[in-house]
């Protein structure tokens, strides 16, 4: 099988348009998160949830990684996920089906957008410590930094940055990938969760772009928030020093 090209990151973190970028290449089937029903819906959740449901015996993580495997011989994969869903299942056998790379953003930013979406948000749920435990495990496994992309950097200079990421990752760097048609439809089709109502900024957008939204509230106005920033913080400014650097 070929290595399954994986960047692992929080949620609310450019993470769809990323893989949105990487599906419009041409050369990858990009799926999205695919341990997400695992964690929420398999017989091995690790989240609970309301509602009058049965555990699904195919959602579990064996399954999911077999079916991974297995796409992965007949394509070139490219996956997006959250370590929060999975990193309890992550021994050397995981990560060595798997190039790692890994997508950031400043708390300050990611944690109103998802606040915005999830008011009972967790500390857990924000993904910051099991993004690092991943990383360190990533770093000891391979005894290389894996390539570490910052959410910012793919809106201020996503040519220099995307450049950069492929040449690290081995593919080639294709700029009109850079830009697509609105994939509100698609995302739709492509999302577990919700019928893609989060992915609804992405869906009105044709580039990696800032999306402002009047409506989110600032960390420093929510004693929540600015309790979850303060968790969060570290783990980002660890993994932000490892950030991928271009040159423009």
């Amino acid at each position: 099988m070929n290595k399954i090209l994986s960047l692992w990151a929080t949620p609310r973190s450019r993470s769809t348009a990323f893989m949105w970028m990487m599906k419009n290449r041409g050369d990858f089937v990009a799926l999205p998160e695919p341990f997400g029903k695992s964690a929420y819906y398999s017989e091995e959740r690790i989240f609970d949830i309301p509602g009058d449901w049965q555990p699904e015996p195919a959602y579990n993580y064996p399954i999911v990684l077999q079916q991974l495997i297995s796409k992965s011989e007949e394509s070139q994969l490219f996956v997006k996920d959250f370590p929060l869903y999975f990193i309890q299942i992550v021994d050397e056998v995981f990560l060595s089906l798997f190039q790692h790379t890994f997508l950031i953003r400043d708390p300050a930013q990611m944690l109103p957008s998802y606040f915005h979406k999830w008011p009972d948000l967790t500390f857990e749920e924000t993904g910051y410590q099991q993004l690092d435990q991943l990383f360190e495990k990533v770093v000891s496994f391979t005894g290389e930094i894996p390539p570490v992309i910052d959410a910012d950097d793919l809106v201020n200079k996503p040519i220099s940055t995307l450049q950069v990421y492929c040449r690290n990752v081995g593919i080639p760097f294709i700029p009109e990938a850079l830009n697509w048609e609105q994939p509100k439809e698609s995302l739709k089709k492509m999302s577990w969760w919700d019928g893609g109502s989060w992915h609804d900024r992405v869906s009105v957008t044709k580039e990696f772009s800032e999306q402002l939204n009047p409506h989110y509230l600032d960390v420093n106005d929510s004693e929540r928030l600015k309790y979850l920033y303060d968790l969060c913080l570290p783990y980002y400014e660890k993994l932000y020093a490892y950030r991928l650097r271009s040159s423009s």
